[in-house]
C-alpha cells in the first residue's frame, strides 16, 4: 500500500493574481504616462534640431530687452535660456518615467510624486513655450508636443486617482 499524501488544506494558497496585477485603468494611466514621456522626448529632439533658429530668436529678444548688453553677455543669457529649458524639461521627463514602475507595482506614494512632477512639468512646459517657441502661426513641434506631453501626464494622474485605482492601492497596502 502506498503512503497517502498529506492533506492540502493546511497549505498556503497561491497568491491571487488580482492582487499583483494593476487594474486596466491603472495600466492605461501608466501607458499614458509613458506615451507622454516619449512625446516629451520627441519635443526635445525637435528643439535640439531647431536650436539655431531658437538661438537667433532668443538673441533678438534679449537685444530688444536691453540694447546696451554686450554680445558675449547676450550669448550667455541665450544659451542659459535654451539649455536650461531643455534640461529642466528633460529632468521632469526622466522623473516621470522612473515613477511609472512603482506606480504599476502598487506603491501609492508614486501617485503623489506624480502629482508633484505634474506641477513641475507645468512650469517646464511654460519655459518651453516661452523659450523654444515663437509667435509665428502654425505647428511648432517643440512647444506643441510639450503641451501634449503635459496633457498626457495630467490624464495619467487623474486616471491613477480614480476609485478603481484607489481601491487597488488600498488592497495592496492592506495585503502587505
Amino acid at each position: 500500500m502506498r503512503p497517502t499524501r498529506p492533506e492540502m488544506s493546511n497549505a498556503v494558497p497561491p497568491p491571487i493574481m488580482r492582487e499583483h496585477t494593476p487594474p486596466p485603468l491603472l495600466r492605461v494611466a501608466g501607458g499614458a504616462e509613458l506615451l507622454g514621456v516619449v512625446t516629451g522626448a520627441v519635443s526635445l529632439v525637435f528643439a535640439f534640431l531647431d536650436r539655431e533658429a531658437r538661438l537667433d530668436d532668443l538673441r533678438e529678444t534679449a537685444r530688444s530687452l536691453d540694447s546696451q548688453m554686450e554680445a558675449a553677455r547676450v550669448d550667455e543669457v541665450v544659451l542659459i535660456a535654451l539649455w536650461g529649458t531643455m534640461g529642466a524639461f528633460a529632468l521632469v521627463l526622466l522623473v516621470q518615467a522612473l515613477l511609472v514602475g512603482p506606480l504599476l507595482r502598487g506603491q501609492g506614494w508614486a501617485r503623489w510624486a506624480l502629482l508633484g512632477t505634474v506641477v513641475l512639468n507645468a512650469g517646464a512646459v511654460l519655459l518651453v513655450l516661452a523659450f523654444l517657441g515663437n509667435d509665428s502661426p502654425g505647428f511648432q513641434p517643440a512647444p506643441h508636443l510639450a503641451v501634449a506631453q503635459l496633457l498626457l501626464a495630467v490624464v495619467a494622474l487623474v486616471l491613477s486617482l480614480l476609485p478603481p485605482a484607489s481601491r487597488w492601492f488600498r488592497e495592496r497596502r492592506a495585503s502587505r
